[in-house]
């Protein structure tokens, strides 16, 4: 029978690869965050909390993934809690836009 375990290479490659995707992902984040405080017209800025709030979430996904998760990438609980965060966050930011919506246009909520 032949030994299919993964090569030495894979299991230094992707640990790096992991990490270089989570710093690049927070430093995306930290210029997101900057443009959505600082430069987000007046009439949107009742949207740059929600949007802030959802690129948080996604932050703390890539974060998770990219640094807690990394040398055990098949033990799913850790992931859990933050894809369910991102979800859920998803869902209040969708909500609330819609909301926001509704009031700038006159509508009753």
């Amino acid at each position: 029978m032949r030994n299919i375990t993964l090569d030495q290479v894979w299991h230094n490659f992707m640990p790096a690869y992991e990490r270089g995707v989570g710093l690049l992902s927070f430093a995306l984040f930290t210029l997101t965050s900057y443009l959505i405080l600082a430069k987000t017209p007046e009439p949107t800025k009742p949207f740059g909390k929600y949007l802030l709030l959802l690129q948080a979430s996604l932050t703390l996904v890539d974060i998770n993934y990219g640094f807690l998760v990394c040398p055990v990438i098949l033990f799913p609980s850790s992931m859990f809690f933050a894809v369910t965060f991102m979800a859920a966050t998803v869902i209040l930011v969708f909500h609330f836009k819609y909301v926001s919506i509704a009031q700038l246009t006159g509508h009753s909520v």
